[in-house]
């Protein structure tokens, strides 16, 4: 499938590489990338030989937000609301693309390589993982402009940062660098700029060779824990185990480990 706004890539090794390509305007992203966004993920998680996804940005950011011009500028501001309103039912609106990452199965990384502000930083946040360049810089800017943001940040960033952290964070608008980014938790590592896209293929590669059912599963049980009660998470664990139990997979990773060799998962 073709895209306007991203590039779309897929390794031999299962990695499926999503570049947001706009980088004339630091990645700042549009109506029609979001829809490119929802797409591609859709794409991803569609196919049986991606395993992991990387999300990523072209040039020296990974995304400044909200195109303004294209957003919020272009035309009269009337013809704009109608637009977002439009754009939810259509399916191709900023709660389209949130919903796409909340809604995909298998383990995601964003590659930080610069700046992530706004929309950007909740992009990153919403994938499972995050790896960051040293010049990558984190600011949840929605404070500055006005307005409120995805669920992105207001939902998903408490969890990453804690309760106080997270209302400073969004609260002022502060940009934090990427040290400070690792030191609360933001990221999972910070790594030099020129070595920032071969750690993170380091990484995708190591869940690619992983059992993506096990995978799926946790990730189904990581979220509904954002919900529910200890009792109720742990049925719902336990009702997703007995099923791997019986799996191809399941047999594999035991006979692998007692035969001393690496094993090869199928997602059977």
């Amino acid at each position: 499938m073709s895209y306007e706004d991203v590039l779309y890539e897929v390794d031999d090794y299962g990695v499926a590489t999503v570049t947001i390509n706009r980088p004339d305007r630091m990645n700042a992203v549009r109506y029609e990338t979001y829809r490119d966004l929802k797409a591609a993920l859709a794409e991803a998680q569609a196919d049986d030989a991606v395993r992991c996804l990387v999300l990523t940005g072209a040039g020296r950011g990974f995304c400044a937000g909200d195109d303004f011009q294209a957003i919020f500028l272009a035309g009269d501001r009337e013809q704009a609301r109608l637009n977002r309103r439009i754009n939810r039912i259509k399916g191709s609106g900023v709660q389209d693309a949130v919903e796409a990452f909340f809604t995909f199965e298998k383990p995601s990384i964003a590659a930080v390589n610069g700046a992530a502000v706004g929309m950007g930083m909740d992009l990153a946040i919403m994938c499972d993982m995050r790896y960051a360049a040293d010049t990558a810089k984190f600011g949840s800017y929605f404070v500055r402009r006005g307005v409120v943001g995805s669920t992105g940040g207001t939902y998903l960033l408490k969890h990453l940062v804690g309760l106080s952290k997270a209302y400073e964070l969004l609260l002022t608008g502060d940009l934090v660098d990427a040290a400070e980014a690792e030191r609360i938790g933001l990221v999972s590592k910070v790594v030099p700029a020129d070595r920032l896209m071969e750690e993170t293929h380091t990484l995708a590669r190591r869940l690619a060779s992983g059992p993506p059912l096990a995978q799926r599963a946790i990730k189904r049980v990581v979220r509904k824990g954002f919900d529910v009660d200890w009792r109720t998470l742990d049925e719902y664990s336990m009702s997703l185990s007995d099923v791997l139990w019986e799996s191809e997979d399941h047999m594999e990773g035991v006979r692998s480990w007692v035969e001393k060799r690496d094993p090869v998962y199928r997602g059977r």
